[in-house]
């Protein structure tokens, strides 16, 4: 789920009627019902929307009132509620005269009105977001300025006639960008109110349309690809058979030192010589002078569910290599084709199969099964296709494990996922995991109880209110940590979603994005200050020393042995920066986190070429940056050129494109 609920809802149904009428939708999950949206609009033209899904326990139930003026524009909006992971949403906006104000639990604040805006709520319903479609196709240049700030603007790409109910409907696929760092879909009908939306395994539809999802979908992720390789040819500078990059200091990740500035010759994406400029013959060949810049391996991110927009944000935060622990597997296949041929920029992409047995928490990807014998016949198929290993979700039953394990392991391939609902950990390990994802499951070894449902939102807040009292020095936490390292077990923390789910209070700014958000959007920039859960007075203290414990218990993981993979789970490129600098925080030295982030990482994913180390046989997997990591482990933001096999990258242009102000300026 995207960090803002704007960021995942980009559409809607729209303007006032002469007549009262009600407007309803199904939200689909995987196809199914899970929730509505339900816009009545009154005679007075004013419109009032109920907004709710379940999405395992979580989601969001919205109630938002929007009057319009004669062009469309909101003159009054108000919103209450609660967002996805529970945090209160209340928002109000009036506009009197030449002047604008509003208020929520983000900010408030008004503006002098000189022409048309929109005002874009940080919360609601998707409703709002149609009317901004509306509002924009009838705009001068199709565009709008928006409050608080940024601008919109809506291009249509496609139409096509479904069938709904017997009936012929013809939708026109609109872009919408501003919002976000890529554009939003939005499909509108012929009287330009909304048809459908579809994000993945969600989506809304008219309700009782759910037939149309599927073609919906795949219309839709034809008109992304089409934008996104138009952005590859733009982006992309292909090299020839042999070039050189001259003057590189590069990081030897083994020793943990850096290497003085030599001449890296690269062949057909691979590395074939390094060293002295004397030493490494590059004439007649093209060069890339790093003027003594730091080189290390490109970075790996061991936890994503890539989509095709996210490959941008991987490159030009240096992630050459990914990991998908969650997606369909025609899904994946296509994104690993085309980031490999650079049809797409993206990265290098290992998969791991997904399995979940049917339950009301469900997760919503993969096929879900009904028996053991169904898991079995998966890994199996999972195993035909090539797959290195299993991600497992908690609605499987603790008695699956072994049989599972014993499966994957005949086949050679290894177990991971969440901890079952009513297991712990300890048993998932001696039952046969050989990775566990996500560092709040082994805080739940100790602070759930046998009731405790983690296959809900429990799985969060009890290690939010009960972490920061655990003893990591007890002989309890010893003995676990000592049968991880015993074991061989593979940590995946993502300590940067929940350091930031713990501590992130709304109004203020996300610790992810705290460094850099003044070179986002506008209305990323704004989403970056709401909260997911509820915290205030009565709990931040309590919240805030549960995140410090997770940095304690990574510390002690690694000192103890135990092998750690960075990984996100949230917003590619930016939160992996983040998780790493926490690493720092906890005290692994930045060579040691470095090592983790790409070596280490690279050598679990095992793609099959060699990769993650700067050696002549290595692809050439390559991050350039202004400044010393070993000294400063944010250096790693300062991606001034990266290197992905046979193509090379300029960081400082993808982010233009994306509408990031870059964070340094890239090599010539």
């Amino acid at each position: 789920m995207s960090i803002r609920l704007l960021a995942l809802l980009l559409v809607t149904p729209t303007l006032s009627a002469a007549e009262p009428r009600e407007v309803r939708y199904d939200w689909l999950t995987q196809g199914e019902a899970s929730g509505s949206l339900v816009t009545r609009i009154g005679e007075d033209g004013q419109r009032h929307s109920r907004f709710e899904f379940n999405d395992r326990g979580r989601g969001p139930k919205i109630e938002e009132h929007i009057r319009l003026d004669a062009k469309g524009l909101p003159v009054a909006i108000t919103v209450e509620g609660k967002s996805y992971m529970g945090a209160p949403a209340q928002e109000e906006f009036s506009r009197t005269g030449d002047t604008g104000r509003w208020t929520s639990t983000l900010d408030s604040g008004e503006r002098e009105i000189t022409g048309p805006v929109f005002y874009a709520a940080a919360e609601g319903t998707p409703d709002q977001i149609g009317l901004l479609a509306r509002a924009l196709l009838q705009a001068s240049d199709q565009r709008l300025d928006l409050l608080p700030a940024g601008e919109a603007r809506i291009e249509a790409l496609k139409t096509h006639t479904f069938e709904v109910n017997g009936q012929p409907v013809r939708a026109t696929l609109h872009a919408i960008s501003g919002l976000g760092f890529t554009p939003g879909f939005v499909w509108l009908d012929e009287k330009n109110e909304l048809f459908a939306l579809s994000y993945g395994w969600m989506g809304l539809a008219p309700e009782g349309a759910a037939s149309v999802m599927e073609e919906v979908g795949r219309l839709q992720e034809e008109a992304e690809a089409a934008w996104l390789r138009k952005r590859a040819q733009e982006l992309t500078q292909a090299m020839p058979g042999s070039w050189c990059l001259l003057g590189a200091r590069w990081l030897d990740v083994a020793a943990g030192e850096l290497k003085p500035a030599s001449t890296i010759r690269i062949s057909d994406g691979v590395i074939d010589a390094i060293g002295a400029p004397a030493d490494v013959d590059c004439t007649d060949l093209a060069s890339i002078d790093a003027g003594g810049r730091v080189v290390v391996p490109g970075l790996w991110d061991m936890h994503v569910h890539a989509g095709p927009g996210d490959g941008l944000l991987h490159i030009a935060n240096g992630v050459t290599g990914a990991r998908d622990l969650g997606n369909d597997h025609e899904v994946v296949m296509g994104l690993a084709r085309d980031f490999g041929s650079g049809e797409l920029i993206g990265p290098r992409l290992q998969r791991a199969g997904f399995i979940d047995k049917k339950s009301p928490y469900t997760a919503p990807t993969g096929t879900p099964v009904d028996t053991l014998e169904q898991a079995l016949a998966q890994i199996d198929g999972y195993a035909a296709q090539g797959y290195q290993q299993v991600k497992i979700y908690s609605s499987i039953p603790p008695e699956w494990v072994a049989p599972m394990a014993e499966r994957l392991h005949g086949h050679g391939m290894r177990l991971s996922g969440h901890i079952p609902a009513f297991m712990t950990a300890e048993q998932a390990v001696r039952a046969g995991f050989d990775e566990i994802q996500h560092i709040n499951m082994l805080f739940l070894n100790f602070v759930a109880d046998k009731d405790t449902d983690t296959r809900t939102p429990a799985r969060f807040m009890k290690v939010a209110e009960e972490g920061g009292k655990l003893n990591l020095d007890s002989d309890e936490v010893r003995a676990f940590i000592a049968l991880l390292k015993e074991r061989d077990i593979v940590v995946d923390p993502t300590v940067a979603i929940f350091d930031q789910m713990f501590r992130h209070r709304s109004g203020e700014i996300a610790p992810i994005l705290g460094s850099i958000v003044d070179h986002l959007p506008p209305s990323v920039q704004r989403g970056a200050r709401a909260g997911e859960i509820d915290i205030n007075d009565s709990n931040a203290a309590t919240y805030a020393a549960s995140a410090q414990a997770l940095l304690g218990m990574v510390r002690r993981l690694h000192e103890a042995g135990v092998r750690l993979v960075p990984g996100t789970d949230g917003i590619v490129g930016f939160t992996l920066h983040r998780e790493l600098e926490l690493y720092a925080q906890a005290g692994i030295p930045n060579a040691e986190v470095i090592r983790l982030a790409t070596s280490s990482a690279a050598d679990i994913a095992d793609t099959g070429p060699p990769v993650g180390r700067i050696a002549p046989g290595q692809a050439a997997d390559l991050l350039v940056v202004d400044g010393d990591p070993l000294q400063d482990i944010s250096a790693l933001r300062r991606g001034v050129l990266v290197v992905r096999g046979d193509r090379v990258h300029r960081p400082a242009a993808i982010f233009r494109s994306l509408g990031i102000k870059p964070f340094v300026e890239a090599i010539p």
